[in-house]
Protein backbone atom coordinates (compact mmCIF):
# COMPACT_ATOMS: atom_id res chain seq x y z
CA UNK A 1 0.00 0.00 0.00
CA UNK A 2 1.38 3.40 -0.96
CA UNK A 3 2.14 5.87 1.80
CA UNK A 4 -0.30 8.76 1.78
CA UNK A 5 1.13 12.02 3.13
CA UNK A 6 -1.45 13.99 5.16
CA UNK A 7 -2.44 17.30 3.59
CA UNK A 8 -1.03 19.35 6.45
CA UNK A 9 2.28 17.41 6.27
CA UNK A 10 2.59 18.03 2.54
CA UNK A 11 1.98 21.74 3.05
CA UNK A 12 4.34 21.80 6.03
CA UNK A 13 7.15 20.10 4.07
CA UNK A 14 6.85 22.57 1.23
CA UNK A 15 6.88 25.62 3.50
CA UNK A 16 9.94 24.26 5.33
CA UNK A 17 11.66 23.69 2.00
CA UNK A 18 10.98 27.28 0.95
CA UNK A 19 12.29 28.66 4.25
CA UNK A 20 15.43 26.49 4.27
CA UNK A 21 16.09 27.31 0.61
CA UNK A 22 15.78 31.03 1.31
CA UNK A 23 12.76 31.45 -0.94
CA UNK A 24 10.92 32.73 2.14
CA UNK A 25 13.43 35.08 3.75
CA UNK A 26 13.95 35.88 7.43
CA UNK A 27 11.28 38.18 8.91
CA UNK A 28 9.22 38.00 5.71
CA UNK A 29 5.48 37.63 6.17
CA UNK A 30 3.73 34.44 5.12
CA UNK A 31 0.55 34.67 3.07
CA UNK A 32 -2.69 34.86 5.05
CA UNK A 33 -4.41 31.68 6.23
CA UNK A 34 -7.02 32.13 3.52
CA UNK A 35 -4.38 32.59 0.82
CA UNK A 36 -2.40 29.57 2.01
CA UNK A 37 -5.55 27.48 1.93
CA UNK A 38 -6.14 28.52 -1.66
CA UNK A 39 -2.52 27.91 -2.64
CA UNK A 40 -2.39 24.39 -1.21
CA UNK A 41 -6.07 23.50 -1.71
CA UNK A 42 -6.62 22.76 1.97
CA UNK A 43 -9.06 23.87 4.67
CA UNK A 44 -8.45 26.65 7.19
CA UNK A 45 -8.10 23.98 9.91
CA UNK A 46 -5.32 22.29 7.93
CA UNK A 47 -3.54 25.62 7.42
CA UNK A 48 -3.66 26.39 11.13
CA UNK A 49 -2.33 22.96 12.01
CA UNK A 50 0.62 23.39 9.62
CA UNK A 51 1.37 26.90 10.94
CA UNK A 52 1.25 25.65 14.53
CA UNK A 53 3.78 22.97 13.64
CA UNK A 54 6.02 25.52 11.91
CA UNK A 55 5.94 27.66 15.03
CA UNK A 56 6.74 24.67 17.25
CA UNK A 57 9.70 23.80 15.04
CA UNK A 58 10.92 27.42 15.32
CA UNK A 59 10.51 28.28 11.65
CA UNK A 60 8.01 31.09 12.16
CA UNK A 61 6.70 33.47 14.80
CA UNK A 62 3.33 35.15 15.04
CA UNK A 63 2.38 38.76 15.65
CA UNK A 64 -1.06 39.36 17.11
CA UNK A 65 -3.33 40.71 14.41
CA UNK A 66 -0.53 40.82 11.81
CA UNK A 67 0.08 37.21 10.79
CA UNK A 68 3.00 34.78 10.65
CA UNK A 69 6.62 35.69 9.89
CA UNK A 70 9.79 33.70 9.16
CA UNK A 71 11.98 33.45 12.26
CA UNK A 72 15.63 34.48 12.02
CA UNK A 73 17.93 31.48 12.37
CA UNK A 74 19.93 33.29 15.04
CA UNK A 75 16.79 33.46 17.18
CA UNK A 76 16.27 29.70 17.37
CA UNK A 77 17.11 27.65 20.46
CA UNK A 78 18.10 24.17 19.28
CA UNK A 79 18.95 22.69 22.66
CA UNK A 80 21.62 20.50 21.03
CA UNK A 81 25.40 20.73 21.36
CA UNK A 82 27.41 19.80 18.26
CA UNK A 83 30.59 20.69 16.39
CA UNK A 84 29.58 24.07 14.97
CA UNK A 85 32.14 24.62 12.22
CA UNK A 86 30.59 27.86 10.99
CA UNK A 87 30.88 29.34 14.49
CA UNK A 88 34.48 28.11 14.82
CA UNK A 89 35.39 29.86 11.55
CA UNK A 90 33.75 33.05 12.76
CA UNK A 91 35.84 32.81 15.94
CA UNK A 92 38.90 32.96 13.66
CA UNK A 93 37.68 36.39 12.51
CA UNK A 94 37.01 34.88 9.09
CA UNK A 95 33.83 34.83 7.02
CA UNK A 96 32.35 31.30 6.98
CA UNK A 97 30.91 29.79 3.82
CA UNK A 98 29.58 26.27 3.34
CA UNK A 99 29.02 24.59 -0.01
CA UNK A 100 27.32 21.27 -0.69
CA UNK A 101 29.59 19.44 -3.14
CA UNK A 102 27.46 16.34 -3.63
CA UNK A 103 24.22 14.85 -2.35
CA UNK A 104 23.03 11.37 -3.19
CA UNK A 105 20.89 8.52 -1.96
CA UNK A 106 22.81 5.24 -1.88
CA UNK A 107 20.56 2.29 -2.71
CA UNK A 108 23.04 -0.34 -3.93
CA UNK A 109 24.17 -1.62 -0.52
CA UNK A 110 27.62 0.00 -0.70
CA UNK A 111 29.38 1.75 2.22
CA UNK A 112 29.27 -1.39 4.33
CA UNK A 113 31.36 0.08 7.17
CA UNK A 114 29.09 3.11 7.45
CA UNK A 115 26.03 0.85 7.39
CA UNK A 116 27.49 -1.09 10.28
CA UNK A 117 27.90 2.11 12.30
CA UNK A 118 24.34 3.21 11.55
CA UNK A 119 22.85 -0.26 12.05
CA UNK A 120 21.59 -0.49 8.47
CA UNK A 121 21.37 -3.51 6.21
CA UNK A 122 22.17 -3.63 2.50
CA UNK A 123 18.57 -2.89 1.49
CA UNK A 124 18.26 0.30 3.56
CA UNK A 125 18.55 3.65 1.80
CA UNK A 126 21.47 5.80 2.92
CA UNK A 127 22.07 9.52 2.36
CA UNK A 128 25.56 10.78 1.63
CA UNK A 129 26.36 14.52 1.70
CA UNK A 130 29.76 16.07 1.03
CA UNK A 131 30.43 19.60 2.28
CA UNK A 132 33.32 22.02 2.05
CA UNK A 133 33.58 24.82 4.60
CA UNK A 134 35.58 27.90 3.71
CA UNK A 135 37.22 30.57 5.87
CA UNK A 136 36.95 33.46 3.46
CA UNK A 137 38.21 31.94 0.21
CA UNK A 138 40.26 29.18 1.83
CA UNK A 139 38.91 25.61 2.19
CA UNK A 140 39.44 24.48 5.78
CA UNK A 141 36.95 21.69 6.61
CA UNK A 142 35.91 18.89 4.27
CA UNK A 143 33.13 16.65 5.57
CA UNK A 144 31.17 13.62 4.40
CA UNK A 145 27.93 13.01 6.29
CA UNK A 146 25.81 9.84 6.29
CA UNK A 147 22.17 9.66 7.40
CA UNK A 148 19.55 6.88 7.38
CA UNK A 149 16.71 7.68 5.00
CA UNK A 150 14.08 6.13 7.26
CA UNK A 151 14.83 8.65 10.03
CA UNK A 152 15.07 11.65 7.68
CA UNK A 153 12.78 11.03 4.70
CA UNK A 154 12.48 13.46 1.81
CA UNK A 155 15.42 15.82 2.31
CA UNK A 156 15.57 18.25 -0.61
CA UNK A 157 18.81 19.48 -2.15
CA UNK A 158 17.66 23.10 -1.89
CA UNK A 159 17.17 22.74 1.88
CA UNK A 160 20.76 21.81 2.64
CA UNK A 161 22.83 23.45 -0.11
CA UNK A 162 24.05 26.38 1.96
CA UNK A 163 22.81 25.57 5.45
CA UNK A 164 24.32 23.89 8.49
CA UNK A 165 22.99 20.35 8.50
CA UNK A 166 22.53 19.66 12.23
CA UNK A 167 20.25 22.67 12.93
CA UNK A 168 18.20 21.67 9.89
CA UNK A 169 17.79 18.10 11.16
CA UNK A 170 16.86 19.31 14.64
CA UNK A 171 14.24 21.74 13.38
CA UNK A 172 12.63 19.77 10.56
CA UNK A 173 12.90 16.24 11.96
CA UNK A 174 13.08 16.85 15.70
CA UNK A 175 16.50 15.19 16.03
CA UNK A 176 17.37 14.85 19.72
CA UNK A 177 20.86 13.43 19.59
CA UNK A 178 23.97 13.58 21.72
CA UNK A 179 27.02 14.19 19.56
CA UNK A 180 30.42 12.60 20.13
CA UNK A 181 33.52 13.76 18.25
CA UNK A 182 36.85 11.94 17.96
CA UNK A 183 39.97 13.50 16.42
CA UNK A 184 43.26 12.14 15.08
CA UNK A 185 46.25 14.18 13.92
CA UNK A 186 47.76 13.62 10.48
CA UNK A 187 49.57 15.24 7.56
CA UNK A 188 48.64 16.48 4.10
CA UNK A 189 49.50 13.89 1.43
CA UNK A 190 49.80 14.00 -2.33
CA UNK A 191 46.25 12.65 -2.54
CA UNK A 192 44.55 15.42 -0.54
CA UNK A 193 46.87 18.40 -1.04
CA UNK A 194 44.85 19.75 -3.98
CA UNK A 195 41.62 19.63 -1.98
CA UNK A 196 42.98 22.17 0.47
CA UNK A 197 45.57 23.93 -1.68
CA UNK A 198 48.30 23.10 0.86
CA UNK A 199 51.74 21.50 0.81
CA UNK A 200 52.56 17.85 1.45
CA UNK A 201 53.49 17.50 5.11
CA UNK A 202 51.28 20.31 6.39
CA UNK A 203 49.26 19.31 9.49
CA UNK A 204 45.64 18.18 9.40
CA UNK A 205 43.20 16.61 11.82
CA UNK A 206 40.75 13.85 10.93
CA UNK A 207 37.41 14.11 12.73
CA UNK A 208 34.69 11.49 13.21
CA UNK A 209 31.34 12.53 14.65
CA UNK A 210 28.45 10.32 15.76
CA UNK A 211 25.01 11.57 16.73
CA UNK A 212 23.25 9.11 19.04
CA UNK A 213 19.50 9.23 19.56
CA UNK A 214 17.69 6.66 21.68
CA UNK A 215 20.89 4.56 21.81
CA UNK A 216 21.10 4.38 18.02
CA UNK A 217 23.48 6.27 15.71
CA UNK A 218 21.39 8.56 13.50
CA UNK A 219 24.20 10.79 12.24
CA UNK A 220 27.73 9.85 11.21
CA UNK A 221 30.37 12.01 9.59
CA UNK A 222 34.03 11.92 8.63
CA UNK A 223 35.89 15.18 8.13
CA UNK A 224 39.33 16.70 7.63
CA UNK A 225 40.38 20.00 9.22
CA UNK A 226 43.37 22.10 8.13
CA UNK A 227 45.05 25.44 8.82
CA UNK A 228 44.29 27.68 11.77
CA UNK A 229 40.85 26.09 12.15
CA UNK A 230 42.55 23.11 13.82
CA UNK A 231 43.17 25.23 16.94
CA UNK A 232 39.45 26.11 17.13
CA UNK A 233 38.19 22.56 16.54
CA UNK A 234 40.61 20.63 18.71
CA UNK A 235 41.33 21.53 22.33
Amino acid sequence: MANIVPLYQSMLNELIRQIEAGELTENSKLPSEQKLGEMYHVSRITVRRALAELERKQYIYKKQGQGSFVLKKDDTDLGVRYLNVREAISNMDAVPLVKLESFKLIVDGSESEVRKVLGLNTDDYLYQMRYMFYAGEHPVFHETVYLPFTRFPHIYNSEISHNDLVPFLVKKYGLKAEFFTHTQAGLITKENRQTFELNVGDPLVNVQTSGIESREVMYYSRATVVGDLIMYIVG
